[in-house]
């Protein structure tokens, strides 16, 4: 095995470690939303050469006055972050637990398929689900048909 290939294994088997912490997910909940704006957990969208990470930070105050009101808008605790598939383990395993409401689950999609990206993505679309199960995260393929095997 080559250095490389250790240090990917290395890395996801710690982020599987940490990442045990966080409730195994429920299908009635996550099943039942299929809409990206409705989608709390962390979503990945497969790009080219990147994976972009699209989080809800928790919103920390317990009042339930104006929660998604003017004073605390969902979108401000919405965060991108575009991640190399290297560092894949060690973003997702470094996000606090009030990301992940519905349990160790993401939903993963893409923009556009066509025939141009269609290649590349269904490549980077098989290592990154077959990554995300090796941390032993769900995945939730929202591609239409589901692409990921």
């Amino acid at each position: 095995m080559s250095k490389h290939a250790a240090s990917w294994d290395a890395s996801k088997a710690a982020a599987r470690q940490e990442l045990t912490e966080i409730a195994a997910p429920s299908k009635d909940t996550y099943l039942a939303i299929n809409q990206e704006p409705k989608w709390k957990n962390p979503y990945l969208s497969i790009e080219s050469n990147m994976i972009q990470l699209r989080i809800y930070l928790p919103d920390e105050n317990s009042n339930s006055f104006d929660r998604g009101g003017l004073t605390r808008l969902a979108a401000a605790r919405k965060h991108v972050l575009n991640v190399r598939l290297a560092d894949l383990p060690r973003a997702l395993s470094s996000l606090p637990d009030g990301a992940w409401p519905y349990g160790r689950v993401i939903a993963i999609g893409a923009d556009k398929i066509t025939p141009q990206n269609r290649r590349w993505f269904l490549n980077n679309l098989a290592v990154t689900t077959n990554a995300l199960k090796d941390m032993g995260i769900v995945v939730d393929d929202w591609n239409n048909p589901p692409l990921a095997p």
